[in-house]
């Protein structure tokens, strides 16, 4: 489950990340703690590995799908995420702020896109 509620948050993150208009097909690139490359996300919101894979989906409505077409959860409109049997997973609040589904506060994602977990050490970010 803690798998499931990982990808839905870097899914969502990087999807509202590159929600703008970017008209070229490498917007919504991601980076790990160290600056190595992990992947993007493209504008229809498709998501690819570091090798160029592609890695499954997010449609417009916050769901999202595996490279299969398997549902994997969403998010909906109030940043609520719900994994794939439709369990209340977490939250995301206004302020890009992370939460699990017992309210514990996991870390937050800044107006640059950079990812800081609970303690505020960086994790990575989105371009």
């Amino acid at each position: 489950m803690l798998k499931t509620i990982l990808t839905v948050l870097i899914s969502t993150i990087c999807s509202m990340a590159t929600s703008s208009a970017m008209a070229h097909h490498d917007s919504g690139r991601y980076y790990n703690h160290h600056g190595q490359y992990q992947g993007r996300i493209d504008d229809n919101g498709r998501s690819y590995d570091s090798s160029g894979r592609y890695t499954g989906r997010q449609d417009a409505n916050g769901r999202r799908y595996d490279s299969s077409g398997r549902y994997q959860g969403r998010i909906d409109n109030n940043g609520r995420l719900y994994d794939e049997s439709g369990r209340y997973c977490g939250r995301i609040d206004d302020h890009g702020r992370y939460y699990d589904q017992t309210g514990r506060y996991l870390g937050k994602k800044d107006l640059n896109g950079r990812f800081y977990d609970r303690s505020g050490r960086y994790q990575g970010r989105v371009q």
